[in-house]
């Protein structure tokens, strides 16, 4: 089992004192799955970063922040970044009411958090999320993706690399290339609008039918979405 960075648990152990008043170490060390010599090593760290950890102890006693304490700065690693990225881009185009007043500088912080290379297409991030109409349809044929091929499919999306995938279609499978150029939101259901090497031809693929993914090493450029909908034709229209 990879182990846990010390610094991510230690982001952890920061989230778990301010979701409650008191914790004891026995149940930090459960809740992280880790022993209670390693939970009071972490809330030394903490407390030789300039936490203000209060502890009481016997009885009734427990660890814990003061109220309104501000706990510093939470480190995201890249994946904990792209995912909050994306769950941004795809609030911005549903034009969700909740956080149209901070998306802007939402995303700007998250994107000064990669490299100076790779900002700019972060940037463009959400144009390449598209938003169709519910899909009703296949509501009833909608499952939730294979959780082992979403990182791959993320990973590909956003670093503009080729996927290789089996695909279901009906009970016919295929194994094929594809450029995962769009993602497209059509409710409940999630698409990729895909240059498909094996058809020499634009196809869009339900995420849900993907049963494995694999992340190459080929890289490709963003084609322009419209021309890419317009070969689709009625298939498109028909969602």
């Amino acid at each position: 089992m990879k182990r846990e960075p010390v610094t991510d648990r230690l982001d952890r152990v920061l989230g778990l004192l301010a979701s409650r008043p008191s914790w004891t170490a026995p149940e930090l060390a459960e809740e992280l799955g880790v022993c209670v010599r390693t939970i009071r090593r972490d809330l030394s760290r903490l407390s030789a970063r300039g936490v203000p950890i209060e502890s009481d102890a016997g009885r009734g006693g427990g660890i814990r922040v003061p109220p309104r304490t501000g706990l510093g700065r939470v480190q995201l690693n890249t994946q904990e970044l792209l995912d909050l990225l994306l769950a941004l881009a795809l609030a911005e185009r549903l034009e969700s009411p909740l956080l149209l007043s901070t998306l802007k500088s939402l995303r700007q912080k998250l994107a000064a958090s990669f490299p100076p290379e790779e900002r700019a297409r972060v940037g463009r991030l959400r144009q390449r999320i598209l938003v169709g109409p519910t899909a009703r349809s296949i509501s009833a044929t909608w499952k939730p993706p294979r959780a082992a091929v979403l990182r791959p499919l993320q990973e590909a999306f956003f670093e503009q690399r080729t996927l290789e995938l089996t695909y279901r279609a009906s009970d016919t499978r295929t194994v094929r290339v594809v450029e995962p150029h769009y993602l497209l939101l059509s409710w409940p259901a999630w698409y990729l609008l895909v240059w498909d090497h094996l058809r020499g031809a634009v196809r869009m693929l339900r995420v849900d039918r993907i049963e494995a993914a694999s992340l190459q090493a080929a890289t490709f450029q963003v084609r322009d979405s419209e021309s890419m909908i317009a070969t689709l034709g009625d298939i498109f229209a028909a969602l």
